[in-house]
């Protein structure tokens, strides 16, 4: 479970005993995922001890969209700016945003 998961076996065990530390959102999620338990279960205790059918981690949509075109070109821009610029630049854009506007 482990290598599947991208931890170490160390990690697990912590996990396993009564004062050791507690998995990440991530990793209970990817746990969940794994093991087919429902999540709320798994990280309070609470809720429904249901088993579903596991999903392979690798078969999960990702969580972000891709990039288009317009967002490559600006964020490479942005990359070749001094800091003091991308500093500049991101203070202006904050001053336009509609929620500093309602102010």
């Amino acid at each position: 479970m482990a290598a599947e998961l991208g931890i170490s076996r160390s990690a697990v065990a912590q996990w396993e005993m009564a004062d050791g530390t507690a998995p990440s959102v991530e990793h209970l999620i990817a746990l969940a995922q794994r093991s087919g338990l429902n999540f709320e279960y798994l990280s309070t205790g609470r809720g429904e001890r249901h088993f579903g059918p596991p999903t392979l981690i690798a078969e999960t949509e990702p969580s972000y969209h891709p990039l288009t075109e317009h967002q490559r070109l600006l964020l490479a821009a942005f990359e070749q700016l001094s800091a003091r610029q991308r500093s500049g630049l991101l203070e202006l854009i904050g001053a336009h945003s509609p929620s500093r506007r309602r102010r």
